[in-house]
């Protein structure tokens, strides 16, 4: 399936067993069976652990709790870190699910919850799909000590290559950054800090530890949904969560 191409229900998520070409149908149902799994429907009535307290019994599900960061003028942030809700997502820039969220789905959340100092979004690294995924992580994260994390986001995803062909490079980042009007050696030393590497492994690490097994993965109170699932599933558990934060 290609980036522009519309998902099946079954098709919204890049799994660590997933291949950019045609899918068997074993791979579909497992897929299946893994989307039911992992998006929790919310009711709007209940606070974000669910009628059932699932969060006091399930210590995955508590950790989610505390994932969100709420630091200010964190560049890895968009909206008040006083929000009520924090969206946690965890992404890879090579994955094509990933950006079909951020292309099609992101931008109304961002209209209806983030702009109203609902909701708060925080950027994760997952960069599991190959060694192309991490130097982009490194280098959004690079142009983030520069103010333009999104900027360079957005870029990433506009104009995505196939995955691991060997089109993403660090001579081909600098130039991304030079595009975007970055200070671009100030760019390439940030971009070589041992620190912004590290960065990057402890958010797969943390998002592994919390249940994130393919991107993009979101955590919304104790809830973990995967894949570029359609806009009222992300809907209705925010509206969840802001109901229970009230």
């Amino acid at each position: 399936m290609t980036p522009s191409s519309a998902p099946t229900d079954t098709d919204r998520g890049h799994d660590p067993g997933r291949r950019r070409g045609r899918i068997l149908l074993a791979a579909a149902l497992a897929l299946v069976v893994l989307a039911v799994l992992a998006v929790l429907t919310v009711d709007a009535s209940a606070g974000p652990t669910g009628a059932d307290g699932a969060a006091a019994q399930d210590p995955t599900a508590a950790a989610r709790l505390t994932v969100a960061r709420r630091e200010p003028g964190d560049p890895l942030a968009l909206g008040r870190p006083d929000a009520p809700v924090v969206v946690s997502e965890w992404g890879d820039f090579q994955c094509p699910f990933c950006r079909l969220y951020t292309t099609t789905t992101e931008p109304a959340l961002l209209r209806q919850y983030v702009d109203s100092g609902q909701v708060r979004v925080e950027w994760h690294d997952f960069a599991y799909l190959g060694p192309e995924s991490v130097l982009e992580a490194r280098a959004a994260r690079a142009a983030g000590r520069q103010g333009r994390f999104w900027d360079v986001h957005a870029a990433l995803y506009r104009d995505q290559p196939p995955e691991n062909r060997g089109e993403v490079t660090d001579a081909s980042l600098s130039a991304l950054a030079g595009r975007l009007g970055l200070d671009v050696p100030r760019f390439e030393r940030d971009y070589a800090d041992p620190q912004i590497a590290r960065a990057v492994t402890d958010d797969q690490q943390l998002g592994a530890r919390l249940g994130v097994g393919g991107v993009p993965s979101f955590v919304i109170g104790d809830q973990l949904i995967f894949g570029a699932q359609p806009l009222g599933t992300f809907r209705q558990a925010i509206d969840g969560a802001l109901a229970g934060s009230r």
